[in-house]
Parts: structure tokens; C-alpha cells; sequence
């Protein structure tokens, strides 16, 4: 986001760090406390700071809107799709000797945009959905449902009918949860959920609440320690399987308040590491390359190091680096999250 000509750094410090950690958990790391408190925000700090840049731009219809969320969101997930099954259809069916294999179930895969059709929890069969290298990718779908159903709820005009539609909305989605382990196309389940991620980062920014926070150290120690205890409590998430832990409403504070707390270190370092910020930031803002093209990088990564007999962390820490250097060189057809 910018306001003034400046970009925020804090804002793309916490984008990074969020992206950072889809890096190492999707590379296969096992590190502690950093895979266990980074896995408690990764995912809500998008919808967070997604909400932070959020406006109704005067004149802007509603169609406009939606249409503007659709290029910069949904052009990416069905481009990168589109590119992975033609390159896994080659490899796989026309250098297979069998061009007729369309690789069908993939392509209802991308169309229904879930990484499985139920939760983790789910006794029966459950296959992989997204399974061309694309899983990441169903955060594309579940943010521009989220945008726009933001959109058309922060469009009405008495404040408490909107926090009416949000709440009903959120009740359906614990609801919904609570009574059936299916997985609804393009996180429609979850998307009045995702949808309260994004209000927070709204309020975040209409009540100024990075500058403020840093006015008040003995607040932040009170979140820090709220996140640092509830994380414990809740225990671990995986968003885009329908797992939130011990609480759907829980980790609402849980994800949140780990947002908060990434901007807040973010706002510091701005002030007091500025080096820190002008290195993060770069990554910040190209977290839609990076998420679309990671895991299709690990897999060449991968195959370079098998073929060098590479110690698995080496492997790890070659994958994570080369997909940070390698794609934020990449010209992205747009920002996530963006305004």
C-alpha cells in the first residue's frame, strides 16, 4: 500500500515474513517453534493487510470492483494453472506416449480450487485435488471471494447492518464447519471467516493501530503475550484444509494478533533498521510470484540436488533461497494483497 507516494514498509516486511514461512513449511522444515508460531499467522496476515489497504473508491462501482479483484487475482490463479497442467501434460502424457490423457481430474482440481474435497479429520477417501505443484494456489480463489463479499458487505450504509452481516456470516461458517467435513469450492465455507481477518485489518487502519501500538509498549507485551499463550492453546492450523485448531473463534484472536504483531516488529525495524525493511520489502511485494511459483522451483531444486547427492537441509535451504532470489525478479502481474 501507499499513502503520500511511500509505500508502507512495515506492511511488506509483514507480507515477507508471512511468504517466508509458506517457503519453509512447503520446503518440508521441521523448525520448532518458528514452524509451529510462523504457521499461526502465514495465512491471516494476508487477509489482515489485504483488509489494511481495503477502500470503496468513490465512484467505483460495485461491477468495477469486482472485475478489477478478478484481473488481479483470478488472471494469475487460472494463467499459472493453465501453465502447470500444459507442462505436467507434455511431461507426463505426451512424452508418456499417451497425449489422449488429458490429465482430467487435475483440471476439476483447479476448478474446484481446494487442496481436497474434506478435511483433514475425514475417515474416507480424500485425494489430493491441487496436484500439479498448484496447492498454494487456492489462496488466489479464497481471496478474491473474500474481497468481494467484503465489498458488497462494507457497502451498506448503516455500520451495524454491516457487523450484522458479518457476524451471521461468520456463525454460518463455524456452523458449517462444526456439522460437515466437506470442503466447499474456492473456500466458500470459509470465506465469511477469512472475510473477519479482513475487517480487522480495516479497523487496523482506520484506527491507526501500528503507529499507536507503538506508543504503548505494555499493550504490545499484552498481545505478544496473548498470541505467544492462545497458540498453545489452540494448537496447530492448516487453512486451507479446514483446520483451525482446537477453535474457529479462538484462532481468530490467534491469527490476528500474530498479524498485529509481525507489522508492529515491522514498524520498529522501519524506524530503527531501516536496512532491514529496504531488504524485506522487495520480497513484500512480490508475493504473488513467489506464491504461484515456488513449489514448481522446489521440484527442479529438488532434482538438481538429487542428482548432487545434497544433504536434505541443503536441499531445504536451496529451495527456499533460490525461489526468494529467483522470483522477486519476476514481473508480476500484480500484488497480493493488494489494494
Amino acid at each position: 500500500m501507499e499513502r503520500s507516494g511511500r509505500r508502507l514498509g512495515w506492511l511488506d516486511f509483514g507480507k515477507a515474513m508471512g511468504i517466508l514461512v509458506v517457503l519453509i513449511v512447503h520446503a518440508g522444515c521441521k523448525w520448532g517453534v518458528v514452524t509451529f508460531y510462523g504457521g499461526m499467522f502465514y495465512m491471516p496476515i494476508f487477509f489482515v493487510a489485504a483488509g489494511y489497504t481495503y477502500r470503496v473508491r468513490e465512484g467505483e462501482t460495485y461491477i468495477q470492483f469486482v472485475r478489477k479483484k478478478a484481473a488481479r487475482l483470478l488472471v494469475p490463479y487460472f494463467g499459472v494453472s493453465g501453465f502447470l497442467w500444459l507442462f505436467f501434460w507434455v511431461k507426463d502424457s505426451v512424452l508418456g506416449g499417451n497425449p489422449a490423457d488429458l490429465k482430467l481430474p487435475s483440471v476439476l482440481g483447479i476448478l474446484y480450487s481446494r487442496n481436497q474435497m474434506y478435511t483433514s479429520s475425514y475417515q474416507g477417501e480424500n485425494p489430493v485435488l491441487l496436484d500439479l505443484l498448484n496447492a498454494p494456489l487456492w489462496f488466489l480463489t479464497a481471496l478474491f471471494l473474500t474481497c468481494i463479499y467484503y465489498g458488497a458487505v462494507s457497502r451498506c450504509k448503516k455500520g451495524y447492518r454491516k457487523g450484522a452481516l458479518l457476524g451471521t456470516g461468520l456463525l454460518l461458517s463455524v456452523i458449517w464447519h462444526y456439522h460437515t467435513e466437506l470442503l466447499l469450492p474456492w473456500s466458500l465455507d470459509a470465506v465469511p471467516y477469512f472475510a473477519c481477518f479482513f475487517a480487522a485489518g480495516e479497523m487496523l487502519c482506520k484506527k491507526d493501530g501500528i503507529s499507536r501500538l507503538k506508543q504503548k509498549p505494555a499493550v504490545g507485551i499484552l498481545i505478544t503475550a496473548a498470541f505467544f499463550l492462545l497458540s498453545l492453546v489452540n494448537g496447530s492450523v492448516n487453512l486451507s484444509c479446514g483446520v483451525y485448531g482446537r477453535s474457529m473463534i479462538l484462532y481468530l484472536a490467534v491469527g490476528t494478533s500474530g498479524s498485529v504483531l509481525v507489522f508492529a516488529a515491522g514498524a520498529f525495524l522501519e524506524e530503527w533498521c531501516p536496512r532491514i525493511i529496504q531488504v524485506t520489502a522487495r520480497v513484500g511485494q512480490e508475493t504473488l510470484a513467489i506464491l504461484c511459483f515456488h513449489m514448481f522451483l522446489y521440484m527442479w531444486i529438488g532434482a538438481a540436488a538429487g542428482l548432487l547427492s545434497l544433504p536434505a537441509g541443503v536441499v531445504q535451504a536451496a529451495q527456499i533461497s533460490g525461489s526468494v532470489v529467483l522470483l522477486t525478479g519476476v514481473k508480476r502481474p500484480g500484488k497480493l494483497p493488494h489494494r
